[in-house]
């Protein structure tokens, strides 16, 4: 059994940044948003979820940033003497030249994404999930949406 992952060093700009495993908890919650709200046009089927709620929305500006900000919690740039928080503990930037780099940021974001939850959307760890909740909850149990039918 291979070793599990829990951080890579990735390189953009000439700029070296270590991106980490998120916790559990965040991770979970950033992959159920992500299904429940970039799901749409059928593809919800495809992933075995058909129950998906039909009137989602988008991301709001605020969930948005809280999910981009719990990404780049997980990220530092590796500077000579140490490692230093792309977002501080109090929220602001921790390194210098990333405040207006929409670029950098963006790929940041989707970099700690793909790391912390790409095993969860492929196809075995949506099967892993699916199967592990029919045990739970049976196939023919209703959902909030299903319309029951008349006796």
């Amino acid at each position: 059994m291979s070793k599990r992952e829990t951080e890579k060093i990735i390189t953009i700009s000439n700029r070296k940044f270590k991106i980490e495993k998120m916790d559990a908890l965040t991770g979970s919650y950033i992959a159920f948003t992500l299904a429940e709200k970039f799901l749409p046009m059928g593809l919800e089927a495809k992933a075995g979820l058909a129950n998906m709620p039909k009137d989602r929305t988008m991301l709001s500006r605020t969930e948005f940033a809280q999910l981009q900000k719990d990404c780049l919690g997980v990220v530092s740039e590796v500077l000579p003497a140490r490692a230093a928080p792309v977002i501080a503990e109090n929220g602001s930037w921790g390194v210098e030249n990333i405040a207006k780099d929409t670029r950098l940021v963006l790929l940041l974001t989707v970099h700690a994404l793909a790391f912390n939850i790409a095993g969860f959307f492929d196809g075995e760890g949506l099967q892993e999930l699916k199967a592990g909740l029919a045990d739970i909850f049976p196939v023919s149990m209703p959902t909030s949406t299903d319309t029951p039918t008349p006796p």
